[in-house]
């Protein structure tokens, strides 16, 4: 077993998650703005409010990730315990004798 703490957070892969997230939430919405339109001027309103929304999500998330490495190390950071995965020889004859348990 590992045990680790986590005291910093990469800008870019937050940004990156939290702007995917925004798009996909933002695209429900967008879609629904299209739907209730039905015209060329709903779909690009709803286009531009799923990019705002990805974008407004992405900026949230760079806010998160820039005042969580401010006071991670402060606080001591958050411990990781991380434990290895079992040889996959091994998983797959538990898997057989299951199976064969079974029947």
């Amino acid at each position: 077993m590992f045990n680790y703490k986590l005291i910093r957070l990469g800008y870019r892969p937050v940004f990156y998650l939290m702007f995917a997230g925004g798009i996909c939430t933002g695209s429900i919405v967008g879609l629904l703005f299209f739907i209730m339109d039905r015209s060329s001027l709903g779909f690009l309103g709803g286009a531009f409010i799923t990019l705002l929304a990805g974008l407004a999500s992405g900026l949230f998330g760079l806010i998160y990730t820039f005042v969580f490495n401010t006071l991670a190390p402060t606080a001591g950071g958050i411990p990781l315990q991380i434990t290895p995965l079992p040889d996959s020889s091994e998983q797959d004859q538990s898997s057989l004798n299951l199976q064969q348990s079974k029947l």
